[in-house]
């Protein structure tokens, strides 16, 4: 398997026309570990092909929900339908496909983003230690850094800690295209969601994923905050509201090093326990907080 890398992320993301229909893109998958396509690279991959699709305007929002795992061997193919086209907003839908299998839907809104008649866009939060305080976490992808504040091991079921993530990322090459820093952004709101849910509930985490506990993100919406720029170090804050029932519900913003809020997310995420069958089955009653 070949090693992913930050320039073959950016690669992935910058989906390519498919023939001559101006809404139809082409795309592949970094197979990752598990041999499956993330969520958040489907987004990120869609909210390109959104912007190719609908020149002149900007991706503000994008919903997508995952149903359906994706083979990474075969290609990707987006189409987008455009719901509603106005002078500044626009909205589309965006099928993920692969042959006749519908991988994922995703709804996007688009605009000419305005000058300012109000603005605040500064994080409201606890204050953090930073990037020079937190742990440096072993998450490879050559050009990006990866630290947590207060945390070690962010996958041991044994490290417990209040339902809260905050996670610094330094990536060594900033796209200079706004289409790729937004995807970007949206690749990793996948990556620590489930791990922020699992957190509080010792003797579960994430190393035991796909092992004895099923876990998935089944949806992840996306708010971009303009101006989507960045320099040196940003945060993905995280928060689980809830979790119960199987799922578990994870807000989070992402935050400049300076205080500036750039993008806010959202992840609904399936956490179940895995029965001797290898299908998900209902979580033990031990494991509510």
């Amino acid at each position: 398997m070949t090693e992913s890398t930050l320039e073959g992320m950016l690669a992935i993301f910058d989906v390519a026309p498919d023939g001559a229909d101006p809404r139809r893109f082409l795309g592949h998958s970094d197979p990752g570990s598990r041999q499956v396509v993330e969520a958040s690279q489907m987004l990120s991959q869609a909210i390109v092909a959104a912007g190719k699709a609908l020149p002149e305007r900007t991706v503000r929002s994008a919903h997508g929900l995952f149903v359906s795992a994706g083979d990474p061997a075969l290609p990707l193919e987006f189409t987008v339908t455009p719901v509603q086209v106005g002078r500044s907003f626009a909205s589309a839908t965006i099928a993920v496909t692969q042959g006749d299998r519908t991988r994922s839907t995703i709804s996007v809104l688009l605009d000419r983003p305005q000058p300012d008649l109000i603005r605040h866009d500064r994080w409201t939060g606890p204050e953090v230690g930073g990037p020079d305080a937190a742990n440096e976490i072993d998450m490879p992808l050559p050009g990006r850094r990866l630290r947590i504040e207060g945390v070690r091991d962010i996958n041991d079921p044994d490290e417990v800690g209040p339902p809260v993530v905050d996670a610094w990322l330094h990536y060594d090459q900033v796209p200079g295209r706004d289409d790729l820093r937004r995807a970007l952004l949206t690749h990793f709101t996948g990556h620590l969601s489930i791990s922020t849910a699992m957190r509080p509930h010792a003797g579960l985490g994430t190393s035991q994923a796909h092992y004895t506990v099923s876990t998935a993100p089944m949806g992840i919406s996306v708010v971009f905050h303009d101006p989507v720029e960045w320099n040196g170090w940003i945060r993905y804050h995280h928060e689980s509201t809830y979790a119960g029932a199987g799922m578990s519900h994870i807000r989070g913003q992402v935050v400049t090093e300076d205080g500036r809020l750039i993008a806010s997310f959202t992840q609904d995420a399936m956490i179940r326990a895995l029965s001797p069958s290898g299908s998900a089955a209902s979580m033990p009653v031990a494991s509510r907080l």
